[in-house]
């Protein structure tokens, strides 16, 4: 009778740690697709980036939405000079900035930070009417999403949108 029960016992355990395993399995599964469009997206702007602006080394990659989409790498260009290289999803029109002649991403998210936000969640360069700008989305007090668009030039704020 014993026996029975550790056998039963053993087969339950067994059971429930494989019905962790597929689940886990699966979560992992999901993340990786949700994350696959973003990592292939960066591989071919980068790619991009090293054909069209003698991009020799990539330290970060931006991805930005408003009225058009623009894929943004930062790095090294074969000269040693520091850049952002914007390409658009649509047609891959690129525009090339120094990164010495704006405001830098802390710039951009010490600038938000005036408007005292709960928590920070994405910064982005990208194009607005075709000028450069810094992107800061960021939850407010009232865990509202706010964005604001501040100038790559001279940080003055481009657009605010606030509690959406």
């Amino acid at each position: 009778m014993k026996r029975a029960k550790d056998y039963r016992s053993g087969t339950k355990k067994l059971f429930a740690v494989a019905v962790i395993v597929v689940l886990l399995f699966g979560v992992f599964i999901i993340w990786w697709q949700a994350q696959s469009p973003k990592e292939t997206a960066e591989k071919n702007a980068v790619s991009f980036a090293r054909k069209h602006a003698a991009l020799k080394t990539e330290t970060d990659f931006y991805l930005f939405n408003r009225e058009k989409t623009y894929f943004t790498v930062a790095g090294t260009n074969s000269k040693k000079q520091k850049i952002y290289v914007i390409i658009a999803k649509k047609g891959g029109a690129t525009k090339i900035l120094q990164q010495k002649k704006g405001i830098t991403e802390e710039d951009a998210v010490s600038l938000a930070k005036k408007e005292k936000p709960k928590k920070i969640l994405k910064t982005a360069l990208g194009l607005w009417s075709n000028e450069p700008v810094w992107e800061v989305t960021y939850l407010n007090k009232s865990d509202n999403l706010c964005y604001i668009l501040y100038a790559y030039k001279d940080g003055n704020t481009v657009k605010s949108i606030q509690n959406i």
